[in-house]
């Protein structure tokens, strides 16, 4: 599937899915923040690969109730080594994004599902040993999800997630991910849900 399609389907899925159930209870905005941290793995190949391979791969994300749905903050960082038999410089690559999320429980209260936008910006950090290269690139950066989360325990989640990342480069970047992970429910202080309200 096409990055465009994919990302026309989330953004269509979201106004669609309800974001909460009329068992749960009304949502109180800024209440808490889920902190999640995972390790991510690019699965798709396509001409990218052909210069660089994405090699580790890690996120972290911070996600709040909001009104309808959740707003999250989201940074993920890869390394990006070139390709077996390439000279492309080495860099490592930082996505920076706010986003929304809309979910729901699954089958039984402690499975959540989640479709998520995300909009922000990647920043290529280029290998300050190459002379030849820039030393930093900052592209404008567009990424879909489905996410869905268990409660092993109480305030904490496992976490996996499917995306797919799309850069606004002269060449388009598309990249997929999966990330596994865990989250933990912290209470937000008053004067955060003051500030933030």
């Amino acid at each position: 599937m096409r990055a465009g399609s994919f990302l026309l389907t989330v953004v269509f899925a979201i106004a669609l899915f309800p974001s909460h159930t009329r068992a749960q209870a009304p949502v109180r905005p800024f209440d808490r923040v889920d902190v999640g941290l995972y390790g991510a793995a690019n699965v798709n190949r396509n001409q990218f690969h052909t210069y660089w391979d994405a090699g580790q791969a890690g996120a972290i994300d911070a996600v709040t109730p909001f009104y309808a749905g959740r707003v999250s903050l989201l940074v993920r960082v890869t390394v990006n080594d070139a390709a077996t038999g390439e000279t492309t410089p080495e860099f490592t690559s930082v996505f920076a994004a706010l986003g929304w999320r809309v979910g729901r429980p699954l089958f039984f209260e402690h499975l959540r599902t989640d479709l998520g936008l995300h909009v922000g910006f990647t920043e290529w950090i280029f290998d300050a040993e190459d002379e030849s290269s820039l030393d930093n690139e900052l592209e404008l950066g567009v990424e879909g999800s489905v996410r869905a989360a268990y409660e092993f325990a109480s305030r904490w989640h496992a976490v996996v997630e499917a995306s797919y990342q799309y850069t606004f480069t002269y060449e388009r970047i598309e990249l997929a991910y999966v990330s596994v992970g865990v989250a933990r429910t912290f209470a937000a202080p008053g004067w955060i849900r003051s500030v933030l309200q």
